[in-house]
């Protein structure tokens, strides 16, 4: 039963593929599962005079996330920006709308997940607390998704010692004059295709003899690799770029840690970063988590068979089986683990309470069938304990969920769990 429940499920989702590009907002469902729509980032620099910041906004919008239109052998997607910043008195401190056009003659560009457009806007702002808003709307389906972030930089320059946002360098760009411009990571990621990687920050100090050092970690706070550089400092603001190598880094979330000591003044700022295999999904965070994942899709043994071995093997495998059920061998992207690691992400956002969301009926019942095309609910009842009703009127399945505990922990009374093949 298990078998057929997962051809049911590749089937439909495959289906989707070639039509990728589609929005669930036509869905009766309360919380959008396209998520992320679009990536941002703010990265606050120092200015000498101590008496603004420049605040970098960095906007990276998914191609599949954009409603392409055919225009003779191109296919073309246009979208607007819009970014408001208010200060603590609510006051706006700083605005921009402008609109984007995107031109590719690659269809299968059009549905993608890995290409990006990339945006940065810059504003010169006084220290203050502030709520920035940044909206994307596609300019032919008019709909919109909003991002929200309180940035608090009151006492940017409270130490003598000024340290920007450490930025994780996922290009290097030169033009034809020669100039060299990093270009920060907004999902503060990094590849394995080369064997080093950059960060880059500035330092705003009063100059003098120090250092600069920086310490990863894991997740479990287990220092991984460090390095330390004696340095002299001129007054006024330093660009500072350090190379660090991937060797002992593996497919896994790391914290960086960078401190700048110059004379007895120090400052210190940290990142969390990922590092990414190529071919590997956006979505997929952790390479152990992600093998545990696919119990929806892979049957125990395919998944112990996995399991065994090194990193290298686990990853080699893990990217085999996957490359088995890409329904476009011929592209770079594999649309079904990404579309399957994008279901697994919304139900830990989603369903998440005494476990992991992918892991709750309702997250299963998700990443197999995706979001339904309606949910009746009823969570005040008299006679009842809370309940909810998925619909899904493409494939004529009905599925019921009680919260028998009164935590909304939704368990599924129906079907049952051996009609889904559930172990």
């Amino acid at each position: 039963m298990l078998q057929r429940i997962n051809k049911i499920f590749l089937a439909g989702i495959i289906v989707s593929n070639i039509i990728l590009a589609q929005d669930y907002s036509n869905m009766k469902y309360d919380k959008d599962p396209a998520i992320p729509l679009f990536y941002y980032d703010v990265i606050n620099y120092p200015i000498e005079t101590k008496d603004s910041i420049r605040m970098d906004i960095l906007i990276k919008v998914p191609f599949n996330a954009i409603q392409f239109l055919k225009e003779g052998n191109n296919f073309v997607g246009k979208y607007e920006i819009s970014i408001l910043l208010l200060n603590e008195d609510e006051v706006q401190a700083a605005s921009k709308i402008w609109a984007r056009e995107i031109r590719t003659d690659s269809f299968e560009e059009t549905n993608s997940l890995e290409h990006f457009d990339i945006n940065k806007v810059s504003f010169n702002v006084i220290p203050s607390n502030f709520l920035l808003t940044i909206g994307i709307m596609d300019l032919d389906t008019r709909k919109s998704s909003y991002r929200k972030k309180g940035i608090d930089v009151c006492d940017y320059y409270k130490r003598p010692v000024t340290l920007s946002k450490i930025n994780i360098i996922e290009k290097v760009i030169e033009s034809p004059d020669g100039k060299v411009e990093n270009v920060p990571s907004v999902m503060s990621s990094i590849s394995n295709v080369k064997p080093e990687f950059s960060i880059a920050f500035d330092v705003l100090s009063d100059g003098g003899k120090g250092s600069i050092s920086y310490s990863i970690f894991d997740m479990n706070k287990k220092l991984i690799l460090n390095d330390l550089y004696e340095r002299t400092f001129e007054k006024g603001i330093s660009h500072e770029t350090i190379s660090i190598s991937k060797q002992k880094l593996g497919f896994n979330k790391y914290r960086l840690k960078v401190t700048v000591q110059v004379n007895d003044d120090i400052t210190s700022k940290e990142r969390v970063f990922q590092l990414r295999w190529q071919g590997m999904s956006n979505f997929i965070d952790n390479l152990e988590d992600a093998i545990n994942q696919m119990k929806y899709i892979a049957s125990p043994k395919v998944i112990k068979a996995i399991r065994k071995g090194r990193q290298e093997e686990k990853k080699e495998k893990f990217l085999k089986f996957w490359k088995g059920k890409d329904p476009t061998p011929n592209t770079q992207e594999n649309e079904l683990m990404n579309e399957y690691y994008k279901r697994v992400h919304y139900s830990n956002q989603h369903f998440s309470g005494f476990q992991a969301g992918w892991r709750a009926d309702m997250g299963m019942i998700f990443i197999l069938f995706g979001p339904p095309s309606d949910i009746e609910r009823h969570p005040f009842d008299i006679h009842s304990k809370p309940y909810e009703i998925w619909y899904y009127y493409e494939i004529n399945r009905t599925f019921v969920f009680i919260d028998e505990s009164g935590f909304g922990e939704y368990r599924l009374i129906s079907p049952t769990y051996d009609y889904l093949g559930r172990y």
